[in-house]
């Protein structure tokens, strides 16, 4: 027997708690109704947690002689009240088994409370995975089945961020035709409940199904179907959010909470070519991008006051920025502009200001105005992984290596499928100086999937830094090859001179400078090859240059390792000065040579270098 009340008058038990002397249950900090008889029962059995509690036991602690009920009767109703409490079943339990004709036993380990409060936790956030909505008709509509799955996860992402957390697109998209079982899809996103449907469209009618479903047991807690012309899909979500909420309600919501707001009433062909826009956006390639472009500027020419599709213009432009498709000064004004305007629209959308703080960390170089933004976006919508994601991001360039990665942990958390989040993962650890711990990061990011560019190209640049210059080559040469691209090349080309490979270095050198292919070298990394050759001056040239055409890769010249030979440079200290990018109290770069993993560090106080 536990000497339960010996140790702590608190039981704990996977994600639930027990107050013995208060009497209550708790589920994840959040108070679960249960009667009297139903709770003696489960704290006789904590008791004896492991051993088989006989019915007769039962009898004498609960049904004393004198009471007069049907025994029977009455602990099977407080094993079935008990069980749905827990959310068990009896078919497979997790917490109570049935032993048949002799009583029942309690299954589930106990946590060990020794040296733990014994004060119930806060409630803690229930997680919650939409899954890729089934397209039942046209295969051609996988872009509308695969747009309600994005805008679903949105909907329900806003319902109550500090107590439901949303699984990010990204990873629930990666279930898509999946033969997996929802038990088996619950464990791999540790989600407790999961959201699924389908979708089958007609004409000018859409036929949308959807269930909510607890992980634990696969029990339906709603189904519901809708059949509605298609200009009524963003009402049925806003439906879909609102029944999720009633339905988790004791868990998730006070009984006060208000309903969330119907959405505006989009035109259908504006919100079909919204939908075309995110699924071509969501390929991410160069000819993707122009494609989503052209996708919402026809939504904007149906709708202009449409405020996602001018979060989505501006997320366009703003990678192809990013990418070198095209020059900063040309593409980046027009993000700008975009964000602007979805955000004169509808200033609570967190895309919007997600867009913008893009734009002003990559392009404005306007630190305390990208992070405000950030963390506006992060306030409106926690569930908003994306935000995070870039969030971290600025945090790394800012040298707030620590803070960097406790967001790029919340974003893994909401997205924890994504190989795009998990490589980011390792940056504070590069930036920090930390190789040995990056390179772990992004092998750990290439065996889930080893044609994963960005992770072969981290990889290199950590190996180079290690001195492993001959795999930091070959992780050049896979993401080259990988991506068909030019943009490894100088990188590549800055792994050969650091080799001594002199002529190897200067031949991938021309390549990159010819102009021909009309891509935009980026001027920092260029800057590297002549590091490597050992030309300073040069590599500051470009370095300046970089600065002129306001390259994005200037926005890590504070933390980047491989610039730290010219961390004593005046003319690199006053690149450094001009991006706002110098301690305040030491006068020195934000990150230092074997700084190791820094806290929190103040930059100089100018707003901006450019409004």
């Amino acid at each position: 027997m536990h000497d339960l009340a010996g140790s702590s008058h608190v039981i704990r038990f996977g994600v639930f708690e027990v107050n013995l002397r208060a009497g209550e249950l708790r589920k994840k900090g959040v108070k679960i109704k249960l009667q009297e008889q139903p709770f003696q029962v489960l704290t006789a059995l904590l008791e004896q947690a492991g051993d088989v509690v006989a019915r007769d036991e039962l009898r004498r602690r609960i049904w004393p002689a004198e009471t007069f009920v049907d025994f029977d009767h009455g602990l099977n109703k407080a094993i079935n009240k008990l069980r749905e409490a827990l959310g068990d079943s009896a078919v497979t339990p997790r917490y109570i088994e049935t032993l048949s004709r002799r009583g029942y036993r309690f299954i589930y380990p106990l946590i060990n409370t020794v040296g733990h409060s014994s004060e119930l936790s806060e409630p803690c956030k229930i997680r919650l995975a939409v899954l890729p909505f089934e397209n039942l008709g046209d295969p051609e509509q996988d872009y509308f089945s695969d747009g309600m799955t994005e805008e679903m996860i949105a909907q329900v992402g806003t319902l109550k961020p500090q107590r439901l957390g949303v699984i990010a697109r990204t990873s629930a998209m990666q279930y898509k035709r999946t033969c997996k079982s929802i038990g088996q899809i619950a464990e791999e996103l540790g989600v407790d409940y999961v959201l699924e449907g389908t979708v089958r469209r007609s004409g000018p009618r859409v036929r949308i199904t959807a269930k909510l479903i607890q992980a634990v047991d696969q029990t339906h807690l709603w189904a519901e179907t809708y059949e509605r012309e298609a200009s009524d899909v963003m009402a049925i979500q806003n439906e879909v959010a609102q029944k999720i909420g009633q339905s988790l309600a004791c868990e998730l919501l006070p009984e006060s909470e208000a309903a969330p707001d119907r959405p505006r009433v989009v035109p259908p062909l504006a919100h079909e070519a919204y939908l075309r826009g995110r699924f071509h956006w969501n390929q991410r390639s160069e000819k993707s991008l122009k494609q989503a472009i052209e996708s919402f500027e026809e939504a904007l020419k149906q709708d202009p006051n449409y405020a996602l599709a001018y979060a989505g213009l501006a997320d366009c432009y703003a990678y192809l920025s990013w990418f070198g498709t095209m020059p900063p000064r040309q593409v980046a004004p027009k993000a700008k502009q975009a964000a602007h305007n979805a955000l004169a629209i509808d200033d609570r959308l967190p895309e919007a200001h997600t867009s913008l703080g893009l734009m002003r960390f990559w392009y404005d170089w306007n630190w305390p105005n990208a992070e405000k933004e950030f963390q506006r976006a992060i306030e409106l919508n926690p569930n908003y992984p994306a935000a995070h994601h870039w969030y971290g991001s600025f945090l790394c360039a800012m040298g707030r290596l620590i803070e960097a990665a406790i967001e790029q942990q919340r974003a893994q958390e909401l997205d924890p499928l994504s190989l795009a989040v998990a490589k980011t993962a390792g940056d504070s650890h590069y930036f920090g100086r930390r190789y040995d711990q990056a390179i772990q990061r992004f092998e750990a990011v290439l065996a889930r999937d080893p044609k994963f560019v960005p992770a072969h190209f981290d990889l290199g640049r950590a190996r180079l830094l290690c001195g492993m210059h001959h795999q930091a080559i070959a992780a050049f040469e896979r993401a080259h090859q990988l991506s068909g691209g030019r943009e490894v090349l100088p990188f590549l080309a800055h792994a050969h001179a650091s080799a001594g490979n002199t002529g190897e270095a200067r031949r991938l050198l021309r390549e990159v400078l010819d102009t021909a292919s009309g891509q935009c070298p980026a001027p920092p990394a260029i800057a590297l090859v002549y590091l490597g050759l050992g030309d300073s001056e040069t590599a500051l040239d470009w370095l300046e240059k970089g600065f002129e055409e306001r390259s994005c890769w200037m926005i890590f010249l504070g933390v980047e390792p491989a610039y730290d030979r010219l961390a004593t440079h005046p003319r690199f200290r006053r690149l450094l000065t001009r991006l706002n990018l110098i301690r305040r109290d030491a006068g020195q770069p934000i990150v230092m040579p074997g700084s190791g993993l820094p806290s929190k560090l103040p930059l100089a106080g100018s707003e901006s270098t450019e409004s």
